[in-house]
């Protein structure tokens, strides 16, 4: 009877070593594989030109050889694709069992003017948040996959605690998200970034594709001692209606200890040296938009929209400053949006 006992035990033992030894070999092959995304050469393209394509994992490593393309439902040869067909293809990718986010690429015959599509991403976030740092760090891998996503960071300080950035005024924006809890990712002002957010970089590049916005911003500044002076010029391709203008003020590298439960930042909490950057210090319009009139949003159209104020007292380093200048439509979703440096002048960015 003993010895019965013994072998059940032993078996039973070497199913679960067995079982377990499995579990350790599938987490081994999915380690770090936690989501792909494509990238393009271009989000709009003319009749003719070549589409180049590229899978990434969400870490940042290039699978695209070992990955199968799909446009439109076909699956292709290589990463490259060309038609001379005008419209929106479809484009997809596969790499062992996962999918990507299904990209939009427009192709048009070149008669109109397309500009550069950019993303906005606006993080809610706290030095008290200890789960901010989740956001913060999917924020620094898409930052390493594209130039074409801009980042504001919304501190808010809710009952019991304390920010030295807090943004008061977002007020407004929390109701229009109606989400509450921190951290919380927004894309495109609408969209919520999926948790957890480093898993889904691929989310927010998709934002960058589809068709083109049709329109374009440049942003011109000059300091001179504490006098700001700022213009936004917008350009249409098309007719608009209903559209609002949001201009943001933000300062870099503010140092500052930043709590943190996740084991991001070498897991250390708090992150004493932590360096804020993007954070919204000042809006030059009102936060959910400035109404711009119909018939200044006609194609063929640029508008300017100027501003003149005094630097807010709380900024630390006039030289740290960014401006964050996007358009959104009546359904508060952002059409495109444009970044720029101080006492820098942009041109627009139309797609040749």
């Amino acid at each position: 009877m003993k010895n019965k006992r013994f072998v059940t035990f032993a078996s039973l033992l070497f199913i679960c070593v067995a079982f377990f030894s499995a579990c350790e070999e599938k987490y081994d092959i999915q380690e770090g594989i936690t989501g792909i995304y494509l990238v393009t050469n271009e989000n709009s393209r003319i009749v003719g030109q070549t589409l180049e394509l590229n899978v990434n994992t969400d870490a940042g490593e290039n699978v695209t050889e070992q990955s199968t393309i799909f446009v439109n439902g076909e699956p292709i040869d290589g990463n490259t694709y060309n038609t001379d067909e005008v419209g929106i293809v479809s484009v997809r990718a596969e790499y062992l069992n996962l999918s990507s986010e299904v990209l939009e690429v427009e192709y048009s015959d070149g008669s109109e003017i397309n500009f550069r599509k950019r993303a906005l991403v606006e993080d809610y976030t706290g030095t008290w948040c200890g789960w901010c740092p989740r956001v913060a760090r999917a924020i620094e891998l898409v930052d390493e996959q594209s130039d074409d996503v801009v980042f504001v960071a919304i501190h808010r300080s809710p009952s019991g605690t304390q920010d030295p950035y807090v943004f008061e005024d977002a007020d407004a924006l929390e109701s229009l998200i109606n989400t509450p809890g921190y951290p919380k990712g927004f894309i495109n002002r609408m969209t919520q970034w999926d948790f957890p957010e480093p898993d889904n970089v691929g989310q927010v590049l998709s934002f960058t594709q589809g068709a083109n916005p049709k329109l374009g911003l440049a942003i011109s500044s000059e300091i001179s001692g504490n006098q700001v002076d700022l213009d936004v010029d917008i350009q249409f391709s098309q007719d608009f209606q209903g559209l609002k203008l949001v201009v943001y003020l933000l300062e870099n590298d503010l140092v500052y200890p930043q709590v943190n439960y996740t084991a991001y930042y070498n897991g250390v909490n708090p992150v004493e040296d932590y360096v804020h950057d993007h954070t919204l210090r000042a809006t030059m319009t009102d936060v959910l938009g400035d109404p711009i009139s119909g018939e200044e949003t006609l194609t063929g159209s640029i508008t300017t929209e100027s501003f003149n104020f005094d630097l807010p007292s709380e900024i630390e380093n006039a030289q740290n400053l960014e401006f964050v200048a996007f358009i959104i439509d009546e359904n508060d979703e952002v059409v495109n949006v444009r970044k720029s440096e101080i006492n820098t002048s942009q041109t627009f960015e139309i797609l040749e």
